[in-house]
């Protein structure tokens, strides 16, 4: 089987899982993640795993640029068996309570809040976020961390100057927090020493010594990360296996443990990317040369009826069970030298009569362009696909390069020959109960990935810039305009939120 790359950016980022830490860069592609674009004139290169800028002269009417995904390759894994592969009242109704005041229930909460302890009273406060994000210390070293969506009682809403650290160890990288169903309790991956690393539990609220050790990597398999990591809506916590023989990893086969602990499961010799289904005992995944299948705990798995050998990363949605996933259908193409799965988007409805159909989301783009002395075809692809909690709404992010006439193909800058398009833009897509879309897709951000929607789906947190911005918007917008609306857009002043490994460093919202 043949090892599923997507931009320079991932080989990087399987690099850095293998050492266990972070590094500034590894190659162009993660100074490129992690500084954004480098401006006219210029490029970033990866000197002594360090960012540099250079000077360059790119070639006339050859302008496509060097801004790589910010976090948004396909994200594929490495799957290859044995080799890399607004009111005050109190509880007057569902979604009427105002921060601040009292609650007994996450659904009497208003949009973006939780009904949460506070001061032995139960009160409405915004949600939590939690994401990766470069150390405090500086270096190389990175933490998992949780934060506010806003800063509490800002109106209009602002975003916060600092992050909460989930670890409680003083020395090594922590990282991929992922809640509970409930959203009382964060897991993360904790560096122990080298490829040492332990899954660890911290409860809200973050009160000194509510860390729990689940389980090591030793005990897990062996594994020196947990990759592709899932927790809710299960009570089991599931992640692909990553293990490394000389200078050689790979990263397949799916293993779980309780949420509070015990014995690990061997819930699949082969495959990446688990999604669970509402019932939180079975999950869809993806397996090189097969596609997706579905496996039950305890039980026997089975190929997803309708999917083909080249469908990946499935991603169940909890209010129908219809499956989002990716199909590149083998078409690849070369871009900065690395050749790319140009992969779309689709949804199958596994509740369909008879043989389930995929049906086409958002699929590759191609349009002719003629930019002075510069011909060729700004084209596009799909990555980092995510569902809205109720399965009303998909976001993705839609990849921009432009493919010369003549020479090599590079990601989009905003030049002249990519019609002013960056490399990343997010887009947001209506989707009814069936599965099948609805309108058109509806431009949210530009260079920015990673999107994320908050449980009652009127929030979208993304990154952009190494920043977290959460967007509010509109769940019945028909169009681009009145998606946004007329709602703030809230960028959390810190920085250094990670994005170079695709879905594992998605924002997660805390689950109402």
């Amino acid at each position: 089987m043949t090892t599923r790359v997507v931009l320079g950016a991932l080989m990087g980022a399987l690099m850095m899982v293998a050492t266990g830490c972070s590094e500034e860069c590894v190659d162009q592609f993660d100074c490129i993640n992690s500084k954004g674009n480098a401006g006219e004139g210029k490029e970033w290169t990866c000197t002594d795993n360090k960012c540099q800028l250079r000077e360059t002269t790119p070639p006339a009417g050859d302008d496509a640029g060097t801004q790589t995904d910010a976090g948004t390759q396909t994200d594929a894994g490495t799957d290859a068996g044995t080799q890399t592969d607004a009111g005050t009242e109190t509880d007057a109704g569902v979604m009427t309570v105002a921060e601040g005041a009292a609650c007994t229930t996450n659904e009497s909460c208003m949009a973006g809040l939780f009904c949460e302890d506070s001061g032995g009273t139960k009160k409405c406060q915004p949600l939590h976020i939690a994401v990766t994000a470069a150390a405090a210390g500086g270096g190389s070293a990175t933490d998992a961390v949780v934060v506010r969506y806003k800063n509490p009682g800002s109106e209009p809403p602002t975003g916060t100057a600092t992050a909460t650290k989930l670890s409680e160890s003083t020395t090594g990288s922590s990282r991929f927090p992922r809640w509970s169903p409930d959203g009382t309790a964060v897991a993360f991956v904790q560096e122990i020493s080298g490829n040492d690393v332990e899954l660890e539990r911290r409860n809200l609220p973050l009160a000194a010594g509510n860390t729990t050790a689940l389980t090591t990597g030793t005990n897990a398999g062996g594994t020196i990360d947990f990759r592709y990591m899932e927790w809710e809506p299960a009570s089991r916590i599931a992640w692909s296996t990553t293990t490394k023989t000389g200078s050689s990893e790979s990263t397949s086969g799916i293993k779980a443990i309780a949420g509070t602990g015990g014995t690990v499961e061997d819930a699949t010799s082969e495959g990446v990317f688990p999604s669970w289904a509402a019932d939180g005992n079975s999950f869809v995944y993806s397996q090189n040369s097969i596609g997706l299948k579905n496996k039950t705990l305890g039980g026997a798995d089975s190929p997803v009826s309708g999917s083909t050998a080249t469908s990946e990363q499935p991603l169940h949605n909890k209010a129908h069970g219809v499956l989002l996933f990716l199909d590149a259908k083998g078409n690849v193409e070369t871009i900065g030298g690395v050749s790319t799965p140009l992969a779309e988007l689709y949804t199958l409805n596994p509740a369909a009569t008879g043989t389930p159909a995929p049906v086409a989301v958002a699929n590759a783009t191609s349009v002719d362009i003629i930019s002075g002395t510069t011909t060729g075809q700004l084209k596009s692809f799909i990555a980092n696909h995510t569902w809205a909690p109720g399965g009303t709404h998909a976001a993705y992010v839609r990849v921009y390069y432009f493919k010369p006439t003549v020479g090599e193909a590079a990601l989009c800058s905003a030049g002249a020959e990519c019609q002013s398009r960056p490399a990343n833009v997010i887009f947001v897509r209506r989707i009814d109960a069936s599965g099948t879309p609805q309108g058109t897709e509806m431009e949210l951000a530009s260079e920015a990935t990673l999107p994320s929607f908050s449980p009652d789906g009127r929030f979208i947190a993304y990154l952009s810039g190494g920043k977290l911005r959460v967007q509010q918007i509109n769940p019945e917008a028909t169009d681009a305009a009145s998606l946004k609306g007329s709602f703030p857009l809230i960028t959390h002043s810190w920085s250094g939120v990670q994005s170079g490994r695709g879905d594992d460093h998605r924002p997660r919202w805390q689950p109402r």
